[in-house]
């Protein structure tokens, strides 16, 4: 184990791997950079974080616009520490995935108003991933989306068409960013969702709570006083990372404290 484990650093160290080199059994909570491609040819690099065994449910996290998966760094260690595999990956122009074959993509150069297209087909970028944990035999009928700002609505629209997808954790959703309407997908997706906000970021709010509002499946609504948007809430309300793991624990069916 020592020595398969040795191997996969030398590789990662050397830049020559784009997957882990050892089974996720092997590899405890060691964190490995991870890369793959959409149906349209992006490729996509992540950061995966095994839970010890290929049979956890595993977790995929969607940054805010403009942010990478870096963004996740508090949730990361509760998810795992409780049983979850952690996907988190940089969307497609954002951080590391910014090439599409031989074109480089930067969300800096897509204007706002066209950027409605990207979020639809941030629906390929969970997609590929799903493809990719199964093809390293990872068990993908339990998936939890957690999404950050223009990230919820992506979870939104990847649970309808993603298979395996059991629960949503929202961080400052959107009733229609960029122009990509979600209400209807969240009033009748027959999964459970969590969604998060502060009032000091009023629109994220008022959406959280109409997101959750009259749902038949279960719901979730934490608002904060203050906090910001997104993943900055992580830094006043660190409780929060505790809040997103019980819940997916939950959702997954997971034994209680274990």
């Amino acid at each position: 184990m020592r020595t398969l484990r040795s191997i996969a650093c030398l590789l990662w160290l050397l830049g020559m791997a784009t997957a882990p080199a050892v089974a996720a059994d092997e590899r405890k909570s060691v964190s490995f950079p991870v890369s793959f491609e959409t149906e349209d040819g992006f490729t996509l690099h992540g950061s995966l974080t095994s839970a010890g065994t290929t049979e956890s449910p595993v977790a995929i996290l969607l940054h805010m616009y403009r942010n990478d998966r870096t963004s996740w760094d508090p949730l990361v260690p509760e998810l795992v520490g409780k049983g979850i595999t952690v996907l988190a990956l940089d969307q497609r122009a954002h951080g590391e995935s910014i090439r599409r074959g031989d074109e480089t993509v930067r969300v800096a150069d897509i204007p706002r108003e066209e950027f409605g297209a990207w979020v639809r087909d941030g629906v390929k970028d969970v997609a590929a991933a799903r493809k990719y944990l199964a093809g390293r035999g990872f068990d993908v009928s339990r998936i939890g989306l957690v999404g950050a700002s223009y990230g919820c609505t992506v979870s939104l629209l990847a649970a309808e068409e993603v298979a395996g997808v059991r629960a949503l954790a929202l961080l400052s959703p959107g009733t229609a960013y960029f122009g990509v309407e979600v209400r209807s997908i969240a009033k009748e997706l027959d999964r459970p969702i969590l969604a998060v906000a502060a009032e000091d970021d009023g629109q994220a709010a008022a959406s959280a709570r109409t997101l959750t509002d009259g749902r038949r499946a279960r719901s979730d609504l934490e608002v904060f006083e203050k906090g910001g948007h997104g993943t900055n809430l992580f830094a006043p309300h660190p409780d929060l990372a505790v809040t997103i793991r019980e819940f997916l624990r939950e959702a997954f069916g997971m034994v209680p404290g274990r």
